[in-house]
């Protein structure tokens, strides 16, 4: 089964240079295999869990004030 691959987002310059260097290696391999079981690109969730923190800047912020916040979890 082919993977899923967003072409939202291009690698500019080395595609094999990340800032994701200093990942402790078994939460990485641990992340990769649980990938793999679900059929899940490791790019496709890097990118989902970055914009999913960045939609969430609001509320974030909001909460810095003190004011009202969205429940993010049941």
């Amino acid at each position: 089964m082919a993977k899923p691959y967003s072409k939202a987002f291009t690698a500019r310059q080395n595609p094999r240079r990340y800032l994701l260097s200093g990942i402790p290696p078994m939460l990485w391999e641990n992340v990769r295999r649980q990938a793999r079981k679900e059929h899940v690109s490791m790019r496709s969730l890097i990118l989902k869990l970055l914009e999913g923190w960045l939609n969430f800047a609001p509320e974030r912020e909001a909460a810095e004030r003190g004011g009202p916040v969205q429940e993010i979890l049941p």
